[in-house]
C-alpha cells in the first residue's frame, strides 16, 4: 500500500505546477536588408571653366543625381570620365574612394535622392564623345557594379570665364 501511496505521489507532483518550465519560441530573425539598386542621371547643365590646376586645361561641373530606390545602401567607389575621338579613348580623369569621402561623401544611403556635383579637369578639346561612369560596392554583400550616366540627361553645356578650383573634387548640391 505504501508503494502504491508514492506511486501516486509521484503522479500528482507534474500536476502541481512546481517547476514545469514552457519554452518560448525564439524571435523571428528580421529579414536581411535588400541590395541596393542605384541610378544615376545629369541634374543640371555642365558648366565648363578654365581650370586654376596648372596641369588641366579645363574644370567641367557635373551635377549628378543619384537615386537608391531598393531599400539597400551602397559605397560609393569611383567617378570615371572618358573621353574618345573617332572611336578611341584619348583621356580619362577618375576621382577614387578616397577622393568622394574626402569629399564628405562615400556611402549612398536606401532610398535617398540626392544631387552631388563632381569636378573633372581634363585637357582634351577636341572630342566626339564622353562616358561618364559610376562605380559602387553594395554594403549587403559587397557586390561590385556600375552604373553609367548618360550625357543627354543634362540639360546643358554652358560656359564660364571664371576659372574653377575648389577644396575637394566634389561639393553637395
Amino acid at each position: 500500500m505504501r508503494k502504491l501511496a508514492a506511486f501516486a505521489l509521484l503522479l500528482a507532483l507534474p500536476a502541481c505546477g512546481g517547476g514545469g518550465s514552457t519554452t518560448q519560441p525564439p524571435p523571428p530573425t528580421p529579414p536581411p536588408p535588400p541590395a541596393a539598386t542605384i541610378a544615376a542621371a545629369g541634374a543640371g547643365a555642365l558648366v565648363l571653366h578654365p581650370s586654376l590646376n596648372p596641369t588641366f586645361a579645363i574644370a567641367m561641373e557635373t551635377p549628378i543625381r543619384i537615386r537608391e530606390t531598393a531599400g539597400g545602401s551602397a559605397d560609393w567607389g569611383f567617378a570615371r570620365l572618358s573621353i574618345f575621338l573617332r572611336g578611341a579613348e584619348v583621356e580619362r580623369l577618375e576621382l577614387n574612394a578616397n577622393d568622394i569621402r574626402a569629399a564628405g561623401f562615400g556611402r549612398i544611403a536606401a532610398n535617398s535622392n540626392t544631387v552631388y556635383t563632381v569636378l573633372f579637369r581634363f585637357n582634351s578639346d577636341d572630342f566626339d564623345r564622353l562616358d561618364l561612369t559610376l562605380g559602387f560596392s553594395d554594403v549587403k554583400d559587397a557586390r561590385q557594379f556600375t552604373v553609367a550616366v548618360p550625357f543627354d540627361s543634362f540639360t546643358d553645356v554652358t560656359g564660364s570665364l571664371t576659372p574653377l578650383s575648389v577644396k575637394h573634387s566634389m561639393d553637395p548640391l
